[in-house]
């Protein structure tokens, strides 16, 4: 029996290591939705495609750039698990919105300290003006678009990633969209990157430069430091397009989760019945 529980405990830690290690890989992004005249702006934090968690807007700081190159910080308000704001556009053309997060520090599996640093942009097209989607905005580490936004629907997606103003080579490129989909890639050693957006739909487009930095944060001493961005495209309507769930107040799991939460759960309840009757008899 003590071999059984010993398997039953081990399962136990390993499931619910998974599902943490699982919620902990978060990213932020920015959702533009432009209805009559006026831009619905939310800054999301969790995982596309899966959840949605809890974050502070106070945490976020938010910026539009207009077609004719002005910059303007956006107040945002707290609605639910995201950040929200509403924008007005005054004249046709390209707004390209960025939002950074506070930087805060998490410990992953291999046990090293690291400071997170998240930053996400997004670009909307407003009537028929200018694109300016190409032209680099004040953020750390981002995405350049080499391709027309306002056209592109599916094919290959060229772009640049860029760190301080240079190109970041052998940075980390992940892409999420429609479907499930997931495409795993590397920038050049003159940061372009190219990938293959099958289908078209909402697609997270993402880049990581990680490295090892050692300093102190907020009083907690860390080893590396990662620096995440994102770009949203939306690529024109799917059948099975990506959509975050929803969630109001704490995070929403997505199906293969909930199995595996549920699996957790009927495990944890046969442990428990098994340690009541043992004790009993």
């Amino acid at each position: 029996m003590r071999i059984k529980r010993t398997v039953l405990s081990t399962f136990i830690f390993l499931l619910v290591f998974l599902l943490a290690s699982s919620v902990s890989a978060h990213e932020m992004w920015i959702e533009v939705e432009e209805a009559e005249g006026e831009m619905k702006v939310e800054v999301l934090w969790g995982h596309i495609g899966d959840f949605l968690d809890r974050a502070s807007h106070d945490d976020y700081q938010v910026f539009v750039r207009v077609p004719n190159g002005t910059v303007e910080e956006l107040e945002m308000e707290g609605v639910g698990v995201q950040a929200r704001t509403y924008f007005i556009p005054q004249e046709e053309g390209e707004y390209v919105f960025w939002a950074t997060r506070n930087p805060g520090t998490y410990t992953p599996g291999d046990g090293v300290t690291t400071l997170s640093v998240q930053m996400a942009k997004s670009v909307a097209q407003y009537g028929e003006g200018p694109g300016t989607a190409e032209e680099p905005v004040d953020i750390l580490l981002e995405i350049i678009p080499e391709v027309d936004l306002d056209s592109f629907t599916s094919g290959k997606f060229q772009g640049i990633v860029l760190l301080e103003g240079s190109p970041a080579a052998e940075a980390a490129i992940s892409a999420y969209g429609p479907g499930d989909r997931a495409l795993e890639g590397e920038s050049d050693a003159d940061g372009s990157f190219q990938l293959d957006l099958d289908v078209p739909g909402t697609w997270l487009i993402k880049a990581n430069v990680t490295t090892e930095e050692e300093g102190t944060h907020e009083g907690e001493d860390y080893g590396m430091v990662s620096r995440t961005t994102t770009l949203v495209i939306d690529t024109g309507d799917s059948g099975d397009d990506v959509e975050a769930a929803v969630a109001t107040g704490t995070a929403t799991a997505s199906p293969i989760m909930m199995g595996l939460i549920f699996i957790a759960g009927l495990l944890l309840g046969a442990a428990g019945a098994f340690a009541v009757k043992k004790k009993s008899t």
